[in-house]
């Protein structure tokens, strides 16, 4: 069982940072948890632009509803099969590279504080270098 993946993330264009939320799947509703999360953190902002594959976790029934009920968000989809456009997929790439890969872990609980860590002190953008904090 993998928790890993499941952490929608964006990352404010101007400031680089990353905003995450975690669960045990990706599922529409941990979108829409994502979405809340944006939307309690940018309260004043007219609009908040997200910029997403085609995951269908992002284009469901649920989360087509309740973006419509919250006109604040703009969704622009990114080209389908072009995962080197995504620039959330740099901090992927830095997570497995850092954390993930060939970890020493005993337990998952250890992986997991691990994993928020690095969610919280990681900074690839804007740039490219990933500014990260030890464990």
């Amino acid at each position: 069982m993998s928790i890993i993946a499941p952490i929608p993330r964006t990352e404010h264009s101007g400031t680089g940072k990353v905003s995450y939320v975690g669960g045990d799947s990706k599922s529409s509703s941990l979108f829409i948890r994502l979405l809340k999360h944006l939307k309690s953190m940018y309260r004043r902002a007219k609009t908040i632009t997200l910029i997403v594959d085609n995951y269908i976790i992002h284009k469901s029934r649920e989360t087509q509803r309740r973006l419509k009920e919250n006109p604040k968000f703009r969704v622009i989809y990114q080209p389908v099969y072009s995962p080197w456009v995504n620039h959330v997929e740099r901090i992927w790439q830095a997570l497995h590279d850092t954390i993930t890969r060939n970890h020493q872990c005993r337990t998952m609980w250890q992986l997991l504080r691990k994993v928020r860590h690095f969610m919280d002190t990681a900074n690839p953008f804007p740039g490219g270098k990933h500014g990260l904090a030890k464990v």
